[in-house]
């Protein structure tokens, strides 16, 4: 039996935008302080939210009826 060529990758391998990088970030070690670096549009402000419009201490104070 004779062996097939290779096949070649079918997706697509285009190049990377100019100044962007095009390798991905690195997540942090777990236990470890540094936090990933967020995109602008990845804030809550750009969410459409407000500085101190969260209502996360209602809703811990918040219990069901039947606690």
């Amino acid at each position: 039996m004779t062996e097939k060529p290779a096949r070649k990758h079918r997706r697509a391998q285009l190049p990377a935008v100019p100044g962007t990088d095009p390798t991905p970030q690195a997540l942090p070690r777990r236990g470890s302080t540094d936090s990933p670096v967020l995109a602008a549009e990845d804030t809550d402000r750009a969410w459409g939210d407000k500085p101190g419009d969260s209502n996360d201490e209602q809703l811990r104070r918040d219990v069901p009826p039947h606690w």
